[in-house]
């Protein structure tokens, strides 16, 4: 992108850095932790306005979501309570102390994603409007493939759903489902969530204006699904991804809707989080709306900060993982093709995906019940290289996501490679780890692999079929023309 060099980006530039600078300078004196919240949060709302304004970024853009799910799901808990807002003891594992040191790693994360952006964008000399594709971008071969994975994937997942041991669907709630799905065979139940997601993003790529509408409904019956049955995540992710392919596609919505909507979600996050773990046939939404605060939606969405402080507290120089992370995620792609499930063993701790490992070291009683506590963006690059990897990791991530956004403006495929790939960074790479990143980017990637060679395979029998009729006319009339 080319800076303008008006005087208005100038200040927001200077702004920018001194903000920068002076966190990082605040960090090395050393911070208390409510400080240490709110000057983190500070660095956060100075990227986000320099980025809206300076390099002019959409919010619907990847680079734009991530940073912002980055920055809820690591500083919603703690900047309400620096702030005096929230009331902690509603969160029973927070402790208020010993934070300084996580935070300061996500500074340095959003510092170094910022100057990655800033590098990325001042590279790129000629190109289109960036978050913006058109309503060319479509092909109808694409919606088709992405409409059989969604009904097959949602199909999948209705059987699993109803193959988990129990006394009835309709005594099932979360913990017991999220249990019961690694107790028992869960590959139905999870691989039909997962094609089902990519069928959606495919789908909506290829779909035109009209066949949007029906993208539409598969997102709402997938958000609605999943959503009451607890699956806030993936049910939120689908459905802010489809917002930004109708985005890109030159589709408008009510400047009212995305404030709406966040208000909704504020209300619906935490009260799903107190439905969920009632019997489906036993939810009240009255006595639920009672045990609620406004905040304890953003509260419970950035617990991603417990995971990196414990890391940071656990993990120095002398037992950095040296990209192991990666390989174990790397090694998790393929799935379990067994006649019969058996869930995975492992030999050590060092073995375990990072979401396992912290889970087992501090707090043992959730591993050995199938829960987990998730993980964070920020503690799996210093759980492997230290700062120095917290800092090339953003970097590189931020090269990432802006040619993503350049590539998806090519074709209906190119813009469904890019739901696919930025889906499961949004999903699980903001707080969880690249086992849970690496397997839907690459089996999305095969799908829509799949759904193309079939298409080409197709239109080529199509014109083999055609080309046949011709010779067949042609004969039929050098024998006329003969008789």
């Amino acid at each position: 992108m080319r800076f303008h060099g008006n005087y208005l980006e100038a200040v927001f530039f200077a702004v920018w850095s001194c903000v920068a600078l002076l966190a990082i300078w605040q960090f090395y004196m050393g911070l208390n932790d409510s400080s240490a919240a709110l000057v983190a949060a500070v660095v956060l709302l100075a990227c986000l306005t320099f980025s809206r304004f300076v390099l002019r970024l959409p919010f619907h853009t990847a680079p734009m979501m991530y940073i912002s799910l980055l920055g809820l799901f690591h500083l919603g808990l703690v900047v309400p309570w620096a702030l005096g807002i929230y009331d902690i003891a509603r969160t029973p594992w927070f402790v208020p102390y010993g934070l300084s040191r996580g935070l300061a790693l996500f500074t340095y994360a959003i510092i170094t994603y910022q100057v990655g952006l800033v590098v990325a964008l001042r590279a790129i000399r000629q190109r289109a409007p960036l978050g913006w594709a058109g309503p060319s971008i479509e092909d109808p071969k694409v919606f088709a493939g992405g409409s059989f994975l969604f009904i097959t994937g949602a199909a999948m997942f209705a059987v699993g759903v109803s193959r988990l041991p129990s006394k009835g669907l309709d005594r099932l709630i979360y913990s017991v489902t999220f249990r019961l799905r690694a107790e028992s065979d869960p590959r139905f139940f999870g691989a039909g969530m997962l094609i089902a997601f990519i069928g959606l993003c495919i789908a909506a790529a290829g779909a035109s204006r009209r066949q949007m509408r029906i993208a539409y409904w598969y997102t709402g019956v997938l958000f609605i699904t999943l959503f009451y049955l607890g699956f806030r995540g993936p049910a939120i992710t689908a459905a802010l991804l489809v917002y930004a392919v109708a985005f890109k596609k030159g589709l408008r919505f009510p400047r009212w809707l995305p404030f709406v909507a966040a208000a909704v979600l504020l209300v619906t996050v935490p009260l799903m989080s107190i439905m969920r773990e009632e019997p489906l046939n036993e939810r009240s939404l009255g006595s639920s709306l009672s045990k609620i605060n406004i905040l304890d939606g953003p509260a419970e969405v950035g617990e991603s900060i417990r995971p990196l402080v414990e890391t940071a507290d656990l993990i120095g120089p002398g037992n950095y993982r040296l990209g192991k992370t990666y390989l174990i995620a790397i090694k998790g792609i393929l799935p379990n093709l067994a006649f019969r499930w058996q869930a995975p063993a492992t030999e050590s701790m060092d073995d375990l995906s990072p979401n396992h490992w912290i889970t087992a070291i501090v707090d043992p009683w959730a591993r050995k019940n199938d829960q987990g506590i998730g993980f964070s963006g920020v503690a799996e690059p210093y759980m492997n290289f230290g700062i120095p990897g917290v800092v090339i990791y953003f970097v590189l991530l931020a090269l990432l996501l802006l040619w993503l956004e350049q590539v998806s403006i090519r074709s209906a495929n190119a813009l469904a490679s890019w739901a696919l790939v930025v889906g499961p960074l949004l999903l699980a790479s903001t707080r969880n780890d690249y086992t849970n990143v690496l397997r839907p980017v690459v089996w999305g990637l095969v799908f829509l692999g799949a759904v193309n060679t079939l298409s080409s395979a197709y239109r080529a029998v199509g014109r083999l079929g055609g080309s046949d009729k011709l010779v067949f006319k042609d004969v039929k009339r050098e024998a006329a023309l003969k008789g």
